[in-house]
């Protein structure tokens, strides 16, 4: 997930982000893309079997972000910070730690020109794959 954010927030010049995993949503709303959202469930059900693991209610902790700073320009990791909310209002604030970005820059976004290309070339393609494998029929 690291890589995701890295790249999609250098992309779009974004700084500081947050993800909320416990209710599914990222900030900026430009970062909230499906690739970053797709891992959220395995957070929030790490909370929950934490609390259980720890004799918790499994209702104990009501919300749960972490708070992401990008690293130093020229340098790939970010810093997280996650808080978790309980049912009384209390803040856990975790210590800061320093994610590694290891896989390397590839393009998040693509402007309407790149996708209008990408759809032209995947429909060349496909014609001509259906088309060869018809001539090859008669062979």
């Amino acid at each position: 997930m690291a890589d995701w954010v890295f790249n999609a927030a250098t992309e779009k010049n974004i700084t500081v982000l947050t993800i909320n995993f416990m209710n599914s949503r990222v900030s900026p709303k430009e970062l909230e893309i499906k690739p970053i959202l797709r891992q959220l469930p395995r957070l929030k059900e790490t909370v929950y079997k934490t609390l259980k693991s720890q004799n918790f209610e499994s209702d104990f902790i009501t919300d749960g972000f972490m708070k992401i700073k990008m690293g130093k320009t020229g340098y790939r990791y970010l810093y997280c910070k996650t808080i978790l909310i309980d049912k009384y209002g209390v803040e856990h604030i975790g210590k800061e730690y320093t994610e590694s970005v290891y896989e390397g820059v590839f393009k998040v976004f693509r402007t309407k020109k790149e996708y209008s290309e990408s759809i032209k070339d995947n429909f060349k393609a496909s014609n001509k794959s259906i088309l060869e494998r018809i001539k090859n029929l008669f062979k």
